[in-house]
Parts: C-alpha cells; structure tokens; sequence
C-alpha cells in the first residue's frame, strides 16, 4: 500500500499503512539521502537511534547493497547509549550490530561506537566528543573524502551554535539524524528534566536520568539541531497520544519540542504508521 504525505505545523509527516511499509519507505529515502550526500560531499553521516522500533528499519537497510546504500562512504554514530555493556541486552550499539552492522560489508573505521560508557560515563562522553570533533575535523579538511581544503567543504562540515558572541562554539553537521520518542516526550536520551537539555556547548555529556537511577550517553541539543535532517521514527497505537501532544500542545515543552523548535524549517520529517498516526492527519 502507498504512502501518505502531508506538511503539518511546518514538518513533514509521511504515513504507511503498516510497519513493514513504513521500514521500505523509510529506508528508500535514507538511501536515496546517501547516495546523493555522496555524489555532493563525498560521504554521508548518520547518527543512529536505539530502543526497540529502529529494528525493523536496520534489519531493512542491511539488505541493501553497495548500489544501493553507499556503505563504503557512510559513517554511523550513537545518538545515545545506556551505560552498560556493548554485550549487555539493554546496549544500543548491540541492537545496532546485531540488526544492521553484522548483515553488512562496511570498514570498521566507519562505525564509532562509544567505549568506557560502563566504567565512566563521564570519560566515555569526553572521548565521544572528542572522537566527533576529531572525525568532522579531518572531513573539513578533505580526509574523510569531501573537498579537500576548500571554504565552502569547512562549512559542510562545521557550523557555528551560535552567530554572537567572543567564543563562536562548532558543532557538527550531521548529515541525518534517526531520533526516537518517548511517551514522556524524550528523544535520545534527552528526558524532561534533566542538566543536558541546559547544555548548548559540549557534544556529548553524560545525562543523570532520576527515573532509571542511571546514566545515559547523549548527544546535546546543539548537535541534533544542527543536523541538515532529523527523522523522527514512531509506531504503534501506544505512541499516538505523545505524538498528538508533541505536534498540538507546544505549552507542553517536551525535550523533543524544544529540539524541533531550534531546526531550521524543513529539517524535520516524521515516519508513522496508521495506528500511529489515528486521526492526526
């Protein structure tokens, strides 16, 4: 069955009529993303989502071939990641890899994942950040198989958080971020609440979730607002009351408004399916 589109509050909605459906469509556009971020930076850039609904989506991208997906020219990175072992159940990195990562021929230097995240959450978002910045320094610079040395590769690559101010902080620019929701509005691991929705200068921090008693890894605000796309991926009829409430109630200011408001106008898509989506649309 087909697709449904519709621009709602300034944000694209696509619907599919079921979640096999919504998987295809979904990976078809980041594909046909790839191979055009190829073709005009050189490589494309991909910070990937956890939890349990990227499954399917993973699982249908590792069908796809060098052709079709331009492995050999992406780049993976964690959006978030649970303090815990890369073995245990609960890691994100090891939904990723058994979903996607070990069904595809992509170079290892391609795929950053966190390490030390059990031991020092602390230290393992330092060293993440720093891997970021090392990682987007080299492709400004024409190491990571964009243009090399030239203005306009630097301002693919990096982009000021800010336009004022003595110290101008540079973020990233991802070329695609998959961001998840939760029914307590957060997407990463960006909670209602929590010191890293205050943070506008650091890439990476470790987040003290109250609720689990716990530490996540999460990229900050900044960095997913710069992103050149953010896909928001939702499923199920457990997630219309939070969608609902994200796109019609903005006095709610969940983390995941608060990320929409601060991307430019365009940036974000939403992938639903129809017991997702109920009568929004």
């Amino acid at each position: 069955m087909t697709e449904r589109q519709a621009n709602y509050q300034g944000q694209t909605i696509n619907v599919a009529a079921d979640e096999r459906t919504l998987f295809s469509v979904l990976a078809d556009r980041i594909a046909t993303m790839a191979r055009e971020a190829v073709v005009k930076d050189g490589l494309f850039t991909m910070l990937l989502s956890g939890g349990s609904t990227p499954r399917g989506l993973y699982q249908k991208l590792s069908t796809f071939s060098e052709d079709v997906m331009p492995w050999g020219k992406t780049y993976l990175f964690l959006g978030d990641e649970r303090c815990v072992s890369h073995a245990d159940s609960e890691s994100n990195y090891k939904m990723i890899s058994d979903n996607l990562l070990s069904r595809i021929s992509i170079p290892s230097t391609n795929v950053f994942p966190t390490i030390k995240q059990d031991v020092d959450p602390e230290d393992s978002a330092r060293i993440y950040e720093q891997t970021i910045r090392r990682f987007f320094k080299r492709s400004a610079e024409g190491e990571g198989g964009g243009e090399a040395g030239t203005v306009e590769g630097e301002a693919n690559w990096l982009k000021p958080s800010c336009e004022s101010g003595s110290e101008v902080k540079a973020m990233p620019k991802f070329s695609l971020a998959i961001m998840g929701l939760g029914p307590d509005g957060h997407t990463a691991s960006l909670f209602p609440g929590t010191a890293a929705l205050e943070e506008e200068e650091r890439l990476c921090v470790a987040n003290f979730v109250p609720k689990f008693d716990a530490y996540r890894l999460t990229l900050t605000m900044p960095v997913f607002a710069h992103c050149r796309r953010l896909f928001f991926l939702v499923q199920g009829e457990g997630k219309t009351a939070i969608v609902q409430s994200v796109l019609n109630e903005p006095e709610k200011n969940y983390p995941a408004q608060q990320l929409i408001e601060k991307c430019p106008q365009g940036a974000v898509e939403w992938y639903m399916d129809e017991a997702c989506t109920s009568s929004l649309i």
